[in-house]
């Protein structure tokens, strides 16, 4: 029986969608890891969303700034009417295939090869006998620029590595195989799509990178030579997976996002702009590639001493897709431009701290139109791109206009909460001298914030509350990497009632994050130093139980490695 779900929060929204079984993976499998990605955020935006949906019909929803999809997969699962842009062709393509197509629509297709997984499979087998063989690559592109010709002797400084060898020669002949076939007519343009996107996801999992494309790591392992499984591991196609025929079927368009929300109005009008100065045009210039397959032609020279001069082989007409709100100087003007074209009774914008524009600044911009304004800090787990050296994580602030029915939240306090929000989610990397209960945050073994409590609760509070909170948990902190070393070592040895296995488990993940940390900026002698505080500490507690053992071997392991580490580099430039 197919369950019928009724919108969350919205107990007067009358209109109830039928959803198909495998909806909750069609919200979140097969997306694309993109910079700014809002998959983490889904269960809050899809709360806050219901919550905005109007009571009778069906809402409207427009997405400007589409993206990985992510958000307009959940309008769409909402049963909303979702009409989704992108100025990249990459997602045009993907959200093409994931917003506007069925499960219906593929049991229709390749009716001719017996099917979308027949096709599949021929495909699979020709990328696979020439990624194992080196044979049958009769257009050689990812494979000759974008690869080294070895897997197992290779130069990163005269090749590029986004992908293995293997893994490009199947790049290769699979999408060569896809354009000659639509070519020659032997697949339409909509079943070209949906292999298309096929090829596009396996791509962006395959690739050797850090999430965009404007480096790539040095080797095919990490420093402490771990084989990166997923980036190794041969390609496999996989069918999308859309929902069932009964789901509303969106629009997907390619263009400006301010002349695509000039032409509709809508019930929610969802923004979520570039909010870095790293344009996507050349952060994902290889997924627009294997989408445009022209055969751009990437610099092969090398300078003086034998190096790649264009490392990364961004094609040149990536500022076709130029967004000013990449630019200091330009997305002030660009978010006036664009609100002004929005015709929506409520507006849902997502954007970080510490971005292009100030919080205030976006907060004046849209109070000037459509006040009252609420903003929500949340926070969020970094997606795609190089993480922070610092290891913080970005706090989201969603700005919501209107009044939202369904769900309270106090207006106005969202940015008077931010500082605070932003100063706890710095503490969830720090280790405390003690073990802490302090309510409503809670502990793994009481000396690491196990996440942070949930918006609703922490917007509970009144500013000089939170900030007593906050305040109170900093003057716990470890004042030195050393002192949290030690701390986490006590911990995880000869058990605690605080920890079971598993906080054991994470409290050790935490130990070696933090000595791997430590180590990369020490010499060898302070390294042999460090190893002889810790097994000191250790033999001081006493006898060993089972799991004390195993740390201590692992610790051993460790140090062992590091004495012969080789640092991993990113190489690569924008």
């Amino acid at each position: 029986m197919v369950p019928v779900f009724t919108s969350i929060g919205k107990s007067g929204w009358k209109k109830e969608t039928s959803l198909s079984l495998s909806l909750p993976r069609y919200e979140t499998d097969q997306l694309i890891s993109l910079v700014g990605s809002k998959r983490s955020l889904g269960d809050q935006l899809r709360l806050i969303i219901s919550s905005l949906a109007p009571l009778t019909g069906t809402p409207v929803f427009l997405d400007p700034f589409c993206g990985s999809g992510a958000v307009s997969r959940i309008a769409r699962s909402l049963g909303m009417d979702v009409r989704a842009n992108d100025v990249e062709p990459f997602s045009y393509i993907l959200n093409h295939v994931y917003l506007t197509m069925h499960s219906g629509h593929l049991t229709r297709m390749f009716t001719e090869m017996g099917g979308i997984d027949a096709y599949l499979s021929m495909l699979h087998l020709e990328g696979l006998y020439a990624s194992q063989t080196g044979n049958s690559v009769k257009k050689p592109y990812i494979s000759r620029y974008y690869a080294p010709q070895s897997d197992t002797h290779y130069d990163a400084n005269k090749e590029r590595l986004f992908f293995t060898a293997a893994n490009a020669r199947y790049l290769d002949v699979v999408r060569e195989e896809i354009e000659e076939s639509w070519l020659e007519g032997r697949i339409t343009a909509q079943e070209k799509a949906v292999v298309l996107a096929a090829i596009l996801f396996e791509a962006s999992r395959k690739a050797n990178t850090s999430g965009s494309f404007t480096s790539y790591h040095k080797q095919f392992y990490t420093a402490t030579k771990a084989v990166r499984t997923r980036i190794v591991e041969p390609c496999m196609l996989q069918a999308p997976l859309l929902p069932d025929e009964h789901i509303h079927c969106g629009e997907m368009h390619l263009g400006d996002a301010a002349d695509f929300v000039s032409r509709s109005s809508a019930d929610i009008c969802y923004l979520d702009p570039p909010a870095t100065v790293h344009q996507y045009g050349s952060s994902y210039h290889m997924l627009n590639s294997i989408t445009l397959w022209d055969n751009y032609k990437p610099s092969q020279k090398l300078d003086e001493d034998g190096k790649l001069t264009d490392r990364s082989g961004i094609r040149k007409d990536w500022k076709q897709t130029y967004s000013p709100f990449c630019s200091i100087k330009h997305a002030d003007k660009a978010f006036i431009h664009l609100l002004e074209r929005i015709d929506a009774r409520h507006i849902v914008l997502t954007y970080p701290t510490r971005s292009v524009v100030d919080s205030d600044r976006i907060l004046e911009l849209l109070s000037v139109r459509n006040a009252p304004v609420t903003v929500v800090p949340l926070v969020k787990r970094n997606q795609g791109g190089r993480q922070s050296a610092d290891g913080k994580r970005h706090i989201e602030q969603v700005f919501i206009t209107g009044k939202p029915k369904g769900f309270y939240l106090p207006v106005g306090n969202g940015l008077d909460l931010l500082p605070m929000v932003e100063r706890l989610d710095s503490l969830l990397s720090a280790v405390f001298r003690k073990a802490l209960d302090y309510p409503p945050f809670s502990f793994i073994g009481g000396i690491v914030l196990d996440g942070l409590p949930n918006t609703e609760t922490l917007m509970g509070f009144s500013p000089d509350e939170l900030n007593e909170k906050v305040e109170f948990l900093e003057s716990q902190v470890c004042k030195t990497e050393e002192q949290g070393l030690t701390v986490l070592l006590l911990s995880c040895a000869n058990g605690t009632t605080l920890v079971d296995g598993i906080g054991r488990a994470r409290l050790e993940k935490r130990l070696f994050s933090l000595l791997r940390r430590m180590v990369a900026s020490m010499e060898r002698s302070q390294v042999k130093d460090l190893q002889s505080r810790l097994v000191g500490l250790l033999e001081h507690l006493g006898p060993a139980d089972s799991s004390t053992t195993l740390l201590s071997k692992r610790l051993s392991s460790f140090f062992t490695l590091a004495y012969d580490r080789e640092r991993e580099a990113i190489i690569g430039e924008a």
